[in-house]
């Protein structure tokens, strides 16, 4: 049987020629001619161009995180953000999206995809009970998970002790942290208490081995401005010596505990400093400006459909698990008590 060679031999091209135009290439400038003594030898040896079948890649999107709350939190929306720029980028598909705080894990309906994403804090069920329908899965954001499986995540442990240590140097022995509960979703949308929250163990930690036990001062309540505030006000009442300095979660948290405080009429940071996560646009705008981390958020997202696209081609069977950097971001939020 003749091939695309021979086709090429008998019209005097070359292959590459005969390929672009059998595939019509609308950046190749041919002549008529050479068209005419193209189409004489695909005749002449009755040659079929191979078909090549174009598989779409779809992917599957499981998250702990509502509709509403990805709208209103800045940090999962730019990993959604990131996801859906590489997804475009890769030209695959984001075919089905499952929301695990508002359905149950639907397994029927990641069959027909290649590559699964989860993003938040869910129970090892989950996983189980997914890798039996795909074994090609990424966990993001929950630097707990096991290391059996491919995840992207930031070291906010390690965030959290570089804020502490700068405000140590800075004179600051009792210090606050103020936080949310980390709770796993299972595969039925019911919550459990997950494991202690590593920015809030990162804080404990380090006051023990600090010898500041005694300043050792948690408040959890949720994850947005108005549980911010609650804990402050708890804070406040509770604590005859003010903390010197408060860890605060994330940034949504730290405006909430801002208006707590300036509503008591103390002031940030003569009174107390404040240092938080996320660096979202809000933080630089407050007064005074936030002293945060910047996380590369939309690189996580990226980075995560970069190491399913990668399973999906069989390209490695190793698990990789990816650590983002992130950045402390030093603003008005703090004071210096050594120059009093």
């Amino acid at each position: 049987m003749a091939g695309i060679r021979d086709v090429a031999k008998r019209a005097g091209v070359s292959i590459a020629t005969v390929s672009r135009v059998l595939n019509e290439d609308p950046t190749l400038s041919v002549t008529k001619q050479t068209k005419e003594k193209i189409s004489e030898s695909v005749n002449y040896y009755n040659y079929k161009k191979k078909k090549v079948n174009k598989i779409t890649q779809n992917l599957a999107l499981i998250t702990t995180v509502s509709e509403v709350d990805e709208l209103e939190d800045p940090y999962f929306r730019a990993i959604r953000r990131g996801i859906l720029q590489e997804v475009e980028k890769e030209k695959v598909t984001l075919k089905k999206v499952i929301r695990l705080s508002e359905t149950a894990l639907d397994l029927d309906a990641i069959k027909d995809c290649q590559g699964i994403l989860i993003i938040g804090s869910i129970t090892a069920s989950v996983i189980e009970k997914t890798k039996k329908v795909n074994s090609n899965l990424v966990v993001i954001d929950d630097p707990n998970i096991s290391d059996e499986n491919d995840a992207v995540f930031t070291d906010l442990a390690q965030a959290t002790i570089k804020h502490l240590d700068r405000l140590y140097e800075k004179g600051h022995r009792n210090i606050a942290f103020i936080g949310g509960q980390k709770t796993q979703i299972d595969e039925n949308s019911q919550k459990h208490v997950g494991q202690e929250e590593h920015r809030k163990v990162a804080y404990e930690n380090w006051m023990i081995k600090q010898g500041l036990g005694k300043y050792c001062n948690i408040f959890l309540e949720g994850w947005t401005a108005i549980d911010g505030m609650k804990a402050m006000a708890q804070l406040l009442k509770e604590n005859k010596e003010l903390p010197t300095a408060i860890v605060v979660g994330n940034d949504p948290i730290a405006v909430g505990v801002y208006r707590s405080i300036q509503k008591n009429g103390l002031k940030i940071p003569n009174d107390i400093s404040i240092v938080s996560f996320d660096n979202i646009d809000v933080s630089q705008f407050l007064t005074p400006s936030l002293s945060t981390v910047s996380i590369s958020t939309e690189e996580i997202g990226r980075w995560a459909v970069r190491l399913l696209i990668s399973r999906i081609k069989k390209e490695r069977k190793i698990p990789v698990q990816i650590k983002i950097s992130n950045e402390i971001i030093v603003r008005e939020s703090e004071k210096n008590l050594n120059t009093r």
